[in-house]
Protein backbone atom coordinates (compact mmCIF):
# COMPACT_ATOMS: atom_id res chain seq x y z
CA UNK A 1 0.00 0.00 0.00
CA UNK A 2 1.27 3.47 -0.80
CA UNK A 3 2.43 5.66 2.07
CA UNK A 4 1.42 9.27 1.69
CA UNK A 5 3.97 12.03 1.89
CA UNK A 6 2.31 13.42 5.01
CA UNK A 7 3.01 10.06 6.68
CA UNK A 8 6.61 10.00 5.50
CA UNK A 9 7.49 13.42 6.91
CA UNK A 10 6.43 14.39 10.41
CA UNK A 11 4.13 17.38 10.37
CA UNK A 12 4.68 18.40 13.97
CA UNK A 13 7.56 18.44 16.40
CA UNK A 14 7.50 16.81 19.81
CA UNK A 15 7.37 13.30 21.22
CA UNK A 16 6.08 10.35 19.23
CA UNK A 17 6.06 8.07 22.26
CA UNK A 18 7.46 7.74 25.78
CA UNK A 19 11.04 9.06 25.96
CA UNK A 20 11.11 9.56 22.17
CA UNK A 21 11.42 12.76 20.17
CA UNK A 22 10.93 12.91 16.42
CA UNK A 23 14.62 13.82 15.96
CA UNK A 24 15.55 10.31 17.10
CA UNK A 25 13.70 8.92 14.11
CA UNK A 26 16.19 10.44 11.66
CA UNK A 27 18.90 7.92 12.53
CA UNK A 28 20.10 4.96 10.50
CA UNK A 29 21.55 3.22 13.53
CA UNK A 30 19.28 4.00 16.50
CA UNK A 31 15.94 2.36 17.31
CA UNK A 32 14.17 3.85 20.39
CA UNK A 33 12.74 0.88 22.28
CA UNK A 34 9.84 2.99 23.55
CA UNK A 35 8.30 2.46 20.11
CA UNK A 36 8.08 -1.29 20.49
CA UNK A 37 5.50 -3.54 22.19
CA UNK A 38 7.98 -4.67 24.85
CA UNK A 39 6.77 -5.99 28.20
CA UNK A 40 9.70 -4.77 30.33
CA UNK A 41 9.13 -1.07 31.18
CA UNK A 42 12.80 -0.47 32.04
CA UNK A 43 13.83 -1.37 28.47
CA UNK A 44 11.59 1.28 26.94
CA UNK A 45 13.89 4.03 28.21
CA UNK A 46 16.76 2.75 26.09
CA UNK A 47 17.61 2.27 22.41
CA UNK A 48 18.81 -0.60 20.27
CA UNK A 49 21.79 0.71 18.30
CA UNK A 50 24.37 -0.46 15.81
CA UNK A 51 27.83 0.15 17.27
CA UNK A 52 31.09 0.70 15.40
CA UNK A 53 31.69 -3.05 15.29
CA UNK A 54 28.32 -3.25 13.48
CA UNK A 55 26.79 -5.30 16.30
CA UNK A 56 23.29 -4.55 17.57
CA UNK A 57 23.38 -3.66 21.27
CA UNK A 58 21.11 -2.05 23.82
CA UNK A 59 22.53 1.34 24.81
CA UNK A 60 21.91 1.71 28.53
CA UNK A 61 23.44 5.18 28.80
CA UNK A 62 25.25 7.73 26.69
CA UNK A 63 27.44 10.48 28.10
CA UNK A 64 30.00 12.78 26.52
CA UNK A 65 32.47 11.96 29.28
CA UNK A 66 31.71 8.33 30.11
CA UNK A 67 30.89 7.25 26.56
CA UNK A 68 28.21 4.71 25.70
CA UNK A 69 27.15 1.86 27.96
CA UNK A 70 26.23 -1.06 25.71
CA UNK A 71 25.00 -4.60 26.30
CA UNK A 72 24.09 -7.37 23.90
CA UNK A 73 20.46 -8.52 24.05
CA UNK A 74 21.59 -12.00 25.18
CA UNK A 75 23.11 -10.51 28.34
CA UNK A 76 20.05 -8.56 29.45
CA UNK A 77 18.80 -11.34 31.80
CA UNK A 78 22.10 -11.09 33.70
CA UNK A 79 21.94 -7.30 33.72
CA UNK A 80 18.42 -7.31 35.20
CA UNK A 81 19.16 -10.42 37.28
CA UNK A 82 15.93 -11.90 35.99
CA UNK A 83 14.61 -14.75 33.90
CA UNK A 84 11.05 -13.42 33.96
CA UNK A 85 8.95 -14.63 31.00
CA UNK A 86 8.25 -11.02 29.99
CA UNK A 87 11.95 -10.18 29.85
CA UNK A 88 12.83 -13.36 27.97
CA UNK A 89 10.08 -12.58 25.44
CA UNK A 90 11.55 -9.08 24.97
CA UNK A 91 15.05 -10.49 24.54
CA UNK A 92 13.77 -12.79 21.79
CA UNK A 93 12.26 -9.76 20.01
CA UNK A 94 15.49 -7.76 20.36
CA UNK A 95 17.55 -10.62 18.95
CA UNK A 96 15.32 -10.66 15.88
CA UNK A 97 15.59 -6.88 15.53
CA UNK A 98 19.38 -7.21 15.78
CA UNK A 99 19.38 -8.90 12.38
CA UNK A 100 18.00 -5.79 10.64
CA UNK A 101 20.83 -4.00 8.87
CA UNK A 102 19.56 -0.43 9.33
CA UNK A 103 17.05 1.24 11.65
CA UNK A 104 15.95 4.02 9.29
CA UNK A 105 12.18 4.52 9.23
CA UNK A 106 11.85 3.18 5.68
CA UNK A 107 13.59 -0.11 6.43
CA UNK A 108 11.72 -0.44 9.73
CA UNK A 109 8.30 -0.15 8.07
CA UNK A 110 9.02 -3.22 5.98
CA UNK A 111 11.03 -5.17 8.55
CA UNK A 112 8.57 -4.76 11.43
CA UNK A 113 5.72 -6.03 9.29
CA UNK A 114 7.77 -9.04 8.26
CA UNK A 115 8.88 -9.80 11.84
CA UNK A 116 5.24 -9.79 13.04
CA UNK A 117 6.06 -8.88 16.65
CA UNK A 118 2.81 -7.06 17.34
CA UNK A 119 4.06 -3.64 16.31
CA UNK A 120 1.32 -1.32 15.08
CA UNK A 121 2.66 2.19 15.78
CA UNK A 122 3.52 2.91 12.15
CA UNK A 123 2.50 6.56 12.52
CA UNK A 124 5.59 7.02 14.69
CA UNK A 125 7.90 5.84 11.91
CA UNK A 126 8.35 9.24 10.37
CA UNK A 127 11.23 11.64 9.97
CA UNK A 128 11.53 14.84 11.97
CA UNK A 129 10.15 17.98 10.28
CA UNK A 130 13.71 19.31 10.00
CA UNK A 131 14.94 16.23 8.16
CA UNK A 132 11.86 16.19 5.93
CA UNK A 133 12.52 19.79 4.89
CA UNK A 134 16.14 18.91 4.19
CA UNK A 135 15.09 16.04 1.94
CA UNK A 136 12.93 18.29 -0.22
CA UNK A 137 16.20 19.68 -1.61
CA UNK A 138 17.27 16.18 -2.68
CA UNK A 139 13.80 15.48 -4.09
CA UNK A 140 13.95 18.32 -6.62
CA UNK A 141 15.95 16.20 -9.06
CA UNK A 142 13.13 13.63 -9.17
CA UNK A 143 10.18 16.03 -9.13
CA UNK A 144 11.52 18.44 -11.77
CA UNK A 145 10.55 16.18 -14.73
CA UNK A 146 6.96 15.97 -13.43
CA UNK A 147 6.64 19.73 -13.02
CA UNK A 148 8.26 20.33 -16.41
CA UNK A 149 5.85 17.99 -18.13
CA UNK A 150 2.69 19.20 -16.43
CA UNK A 151 3.39 22.90 -16.17
CA UNK A 152 5.98 23.61 -18.89
CA UNK A 153 7.89 25.67 -16.29
CA UNK A 154 9.38 25.16 -12.86
CA UNK A 155 6.15 25.41 -10.88
CA UNK A 156 7.95 26.66 -7.77
CA UNK A 157 4.76 28.32 -6.54
CA UNK A 158 3.46 24.87 -5.68
CA UNK A 159 6.10 24.51 -2.96
CA UNK A 160 6.46 20.97 -1.71
CA UNK A 161 5.86 17.73 -3.58
CA UNK A 162 2.88 17.10 -1.31
CA UNK A 163 1.32 20.35 -2.51
CA UNK A 164 1.81 19.21 -6.09
CA UNK A 165 -0.01 15.93 -5.40
CA UNK A 166 -2.89 17.75 -3.72
CA UNK A 167 -3.14 20.30 -6.54
CA UNK A 168 -3.41 17.56 -9.14
CA UNK A 169 -6.44 16.12 -7.39
CA UNK A 170 -8.33 19.23 -8.55
CA UNK A 171 -6.34 21.02 -11.25
CA UNK A 172 -7.70 24.43 -12.16
CA UNK A 173 -6.00 24.81 -15.56
CA UNK A 174 -7.10 23.20 -18.80
CA UNK A 175 -3.50 22.80 -20.00
CA UNK A 176 -2.59 20.83 -16.87
CA UNK A 177 -5.65 18.62 -17.28
CA UNK A 178 -4.67 17.94 -20.90
CA UNK A 179 -1.18 16.87 -19.82
CA UNK A 180 -2.66 14.73 -17.05
CA UNK A 181 -4.79 12.95 -19.61
CA UNK A 182 -1.73 12.28 -21.76
CA UNK A 183 0.23 11.00 -18.75
CA UNK A 184 -2.70 8.79 -17.72
CA UNK A 185 -2.77 7.32 -21.23
CA UNK A 186 0.97 6.61 -21.08
CA UNK A 187 0.58 4.89 -17.73
CA UNK A 188 -2.54 3.04 -18.84
CA UNK A 189 -4.57 4.44 -15.95
CA UNK A 190 -7.15 7.16 -15.30
CA UNK A 191 -6.58 10.82 -14.47
CA UNK A 192 -8.11 10.16 -11.05
CA UNK A 193 -5.35 7.63 -10.33
CA UNK A 194 -2.48 10.02 -11.17
CA UNK A 195 -2.24 11.50 -7.64
CA UNK A 196 -1.92 7.97 -6.23
CA UNK A 197 0.76 7.18 -8.80
CA UNK A 198 2.65 10.34 -7.80
CA UNK A 199 2.36 9.40 -4.12
CA UNK A 200 3.96 6.05 -4.95
CA UNK A 201 6.63 7.82 -6.97
CA UNK A 202 7.26 10.38 -4.22
CA UNK A 203 7.39 7.76 -1.47
CA UNK A 204 9.91 5.72 -3.44
CA UNK A 205 12.23 8.64 -4.08
CA UNK A 206 11.83 10.26 -0.67
CA UNK A 207 13.33 7.15 0.92
CA UNK A 208 16.01 7.20 -1.75
CA UNK A 209 16.66 10.89 -1.06
CA UNK A 210 17.08 10.11 2.64
CA UNK A 211 19.90 7.73 1.77
CA UNK A 212 21.40 10.32 -0.53
CA UNK A 213 21.51 12.81 2.34
CA UNK A 214 23.31 10.18 4.47
CA UNK A 215 25.82 9.61 1.68
CA UNK A 216 26.41 13.35 1.27
CA UNK A 217 27.26 13.68 4.97
CA UNK A 218 29.56 10.65 4.77
CA UNK A 219 31.40 12.15 1.80
CA UNK A 220 32.05 15.33 3.79
CA UNK A 221 33.44 13.33 6.69
CA UNK A 222 35.62 11.13 4.48
CA UNK A 223 37.28 14.28 3.11
CA UNK A 224 38.24 15.24 6.67
CA UNK A 225 39.03 11.69 7.78
CA UNK A 226 41.45 11.05 4.91
CA UNK A 227 44.13 13.64 5.86
CA UNK A 228 43.75 12.66 9.52
CA UNK A 229 44.64 9.06 8.62
CA UNK A 230 47.39 10.13 6.19
CA UNK A 231 49.00 12.10 8.99
CA UNK A 232 48.91 9.00 11.15
CA UNK A 233 50.48 6.90 8.37
CA UNK A 234 53.47 9.28 8.31
CA UNK A 235 53.96 8.96 12.07
CA UNK A 236 56.67 6.83 13.75
CA UNK A 237 53.93 4.63 15.22
CA UNK A 238 52.82 3.55 11.74
CA UNK A 239 56.15 3.76 9.89
CA UNK A 240 57.71 1.21 12.20
CA UNK A 241 54.96 -1.33 11.63
CA UNK A 242 54.60 -2.53 7.99
CA UNK A 243 51.51 -4.67 8.66
CA UNK A 244 49.80 -1.72 10.34
CA UNK A 245 50.65 0.48 7.37
CA UNK A 246 49.09 -2.05 5.02
CA UNK A 247 46.01 -2.60 7.19
CA UNK A 248 45.39 1.12 7.62
CA UNK A 249 45.90 1.89 3.92
CA UNK A 250 43.54 -0.90 2.94
CA UNK A 251 40.97 0.25 5.52
CA UNK A 252 41.00 3.82 4.26
CA UNK A 253 40.70 2.61 0.67
CA UNK A 254 37.77 0.37 1.64
CA UNK A 255 35.89 3.33 3.12
CA UNK A 256 36.52 5.42 0.03
CA UNK A 257 35.51 2.55 -2.26
CA UNK A 258 32.23 2.07 -0.38
CA UNK A 259 31.36 5.75 -0.74
CA UNK A 260 32.29 5.73 -4.44
CA UNK A 261 30.29 2.56 -5.08
CA UNK A 262 27.10 3.81 -3.39
CA UNK A 263 27.49 7.12 -5.21
CA UNK A 264 27.73 5.26 -8.53
CA UNK A 265 24.59 3.28 -7.75
CA UNK A 266 22.71 6.48 -6.95
CA UNK A 267 23.87 7.90 -10.29
CA UNK A 268 22.45 4.79 -11.95
CA UNK A 269 19.03 5.41 -10.40
CA UNK A 270 19.21 9.10 -11.28
CA UNK A 271 19.66 8.09 -14.91
CA UNK A 272 16.88 5.53 -14.61
CA UNK A 273 14.43 8.09 -13.22
CA UNK A 274 15.28 10.56 -15.99
CA UNK A 275 14.89 7.85 -18.63
CA UNK A 276 11.52 6.89 -17.17
CA UNK A 277 10.06 10.35 -17.82
CA UNK A 278 11.18 10.27 -21.44
CA UNK A 279 8.67 7.48 -22.07
CA UNK A 280 6.66 6.76 -18.89
CA UNK A 281 4.66 3.56 -18.81
CA UNK A 282 3.08 1.53 -16.05
CA UNK A 283 5.54 -1.27 -16.75
CA UNK A 284 8.63 0.97 -16.67
CA UNK A 285 7.54 2.56 -13.38
CA UNK A 286 6.93 -0.84 -11.81
CA UNK A 287 10.39 -1.93 -12.97
CA UNK A 288 12.04 1.24 -11.64
CA UNK A 289 10.30 1.06 -8.28
CA UNK A 290 11.07 -2.65 -7.90
CA UNK A 291 14.77 -1.97 -8.49
CA UNK A 292 14.93 0.87 -5.99
CA UNK A 293 12.95 -0.93 -3.30
CA UNK A 294 14.95 -4.10 -3.93
CA UNK A 295 18.26 -2.45 -3.05
CA UNK A 296 16.94 -0.39 -0.14
CA UNK A 297 17.70 -2.78 2.70
CA UNK A 298 21.21 -3.60 1.45
CA UNK A 299 22.06 0.06 0.85
CA UNK A 300 20.69 0.99 4.27
CA UNK A 301 22.89 -1.62 5.94
CA UNK A 302 26.03 -0.37 4.21
CA UNK A 303 25.29 3.30 4.88
CA UNK A 304 24.43 2.50 8.49
CA UNK A 305 27.87 0.95 9.04
CA UNK A 306 29.57 3.82 7.27
CA UNK A 307 27.69 6.51 9.19
CA UNK A 308 28.25 4.86 12.57
CA UNK A 309 32.02 4.69 12.10
CA UNK A 310 32.42 8.21 10.72
CA UNK A 311 30.06 9.75 13.29
CA UNK A 312 32.02 8.15 16.09
CA UNK A 313 35.28 9.49 14.66
CA UNK A 314 33.80 12.99 14.48
CA UNK A 315 32.66 12.74 18.10
CA UNK A 316 35.94 11.40 19.45
CA UNK A 317 38.19 13.70 17.42
CA UNK A 318 36.18 16.87 17.04
CA UNK A 319 39.33 18.98 16.61
CA UNK A 320 40.81 16.53 14.04
CA UNK A 321 43.75 16.00 16.38
CA UNK A 322 44.66 13.29 18.87
CA UNK A 323 47.93 11.56 19.64
CA UNK A 324 49.12 8.94 17.17
CA UNK A 325 48.72 6.24 19.80
CA UNK A 326 45.13 7.32 20.42
CA UNK A 327 44.46 7.32 16.69
CA UNK A 328 45.85 3.80 16.43
CA UNK A 329 43.61 2.57 19.23
CA UNK A 330 40.59 4.14 17.57
CA UNK A 331 41.36 2.64 14.18
CA UNK A 332 41.91 -0.81 15.67
CA UNK A 333 38.82 -0.79 17.88
CA UNK A 334 36.26 1.18 15.86
CA UNK A 335 37.19 1.46 12.18
CA UNK A 336 38.75 -1.86 11.19
CA UNK A 337 36.26 -4.28 12.87
CA UNK A 338 33.54 -5.27 10.40
CA UNK A 339 34.96 -3.11 7.61
CA UNK A 340 35.80 -6.01 5.30
CA UNK A 341 32.29 -7.42 5.73
CA UNK A 342 30.86 -3.98 4.98
CA UNK A 343 32.94 -3.67 1.81
CA UNK A 344 31.93 -7.18 0.70
CA UNK A 345 28.25 -6.45 1.29
CA UNK A 346 28.47 -3.29 -0.81
CA UNK A 347 30.27 -5.14 -3.58
CA UNK A 348 27.50 -7.76 -3.74
CA UNK A 349 24.85 -5.05 -4.01
CA UNK A 350 26.82 -3.02 -6.55
CA UNK A 351 27.33 -6.03 -8.83
CA UNK A 352 23.58 -6.04 -9.53
CA UNK A 353 23.80 -2.61 -11.20
CA UNK A 354 27.05 -2.82 -13.12
CA UNK A 355 26.75 -2.82 -16.89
Amino acid sequence: MAISLSEVGATATGPVGPHIDTAEMDSLYRLPLGLLPLKTPALKRHSLIKNAQLDAVVELFRDSGAGSGQIRPDFLPNHFNSQAPELMSDVAILKRLAAIGSYDVYTLRVALRELDIGFDNYDALRLSPEKYRELTQFMKHYTRPIVRRLFAKDGTALGSYGNLVEYLRNPDRATVLTELEKLAADLETSVAEIPLFLENYGDTFLGFSYFRSCLTESQKRIKLFNPWVQEFLRSPVAQGNPSLLTRTTHGLQALQDIVASVKQRFAYFDQSSSAFWEDPTAESFHSLRTEIVGQHSATGSVLCGLVVKLNLWEERFATRGGSFQRRLEFLESEIFPGLNALASAEKRTANRYQN
